[in-house]
């Protein structure tokens, strides 16, 4: 696992690659560090946004998901899950691996607002949140940008 700070306000989690036979966010060391990272970045609780085509990703299930009208990753849909500990991050983080539409948020306030700013207009949420991160490349790269509030 290697961070670095890619400008004032953005970071860089670059887990190792993937091969044939193993996936960072399936080995439980990887999973740990990385949650432990995102978990310590930020306010609590994380809320994080699921971007899907058509029906809701099966995995979602089990949370208690929310549909929103922010859709990350260029999808149709948005659902809305808030992570109210490190534990219910790292399950998630592996559940939905490996998250090609997934970002997670760091809110600003009460959760109440940001899932208010994720149903208002176009890039209403980034009004109500400390910091977002965009996962990459198959759950191998986790970009964290800082809002200036």
């Amino acid at each position: 696992m290697q961070v670095s700070q890619v400008a004032y306000d953005r970071f860089r989690l670059e887990l190792p690659a993937a091969d044939a036979t193993w996936r960072p966010l399936a080995d439980p060391e990887c999973l740990a560090e990385t949650a432990a990272w995102l978990w310590d970045f930020g306010p609590k609780p994380l809320i994080a946004v699921v971007g899907y085509d058509r029906d809701t990703p099966k995995w979602l299930a089990a949370w208690k998901a929310r549909a929103v009208r922010f859709a990350p990753g260029g999808s149709s849909a948005g659902a809305a899950v808030t992570l109210a500990s490190r534990a219910d991050l790292e399950r998630f983080l592996s559940e939905g691996a490996p998250h090609e539409h997934t970002v997670l948020l760091w809110p600003r306030t009460a959760e109440a607002k940001t899932f208010e700013g994720l149903n208002g207009a176009q890039n209403a949420w980034l009004k109500t949140v400390d910091g977002h991160a965009v996962i990459q490349r198959g759950g191998e790269v986790f970009e964290v940008n800082q809002v200036q509030g």
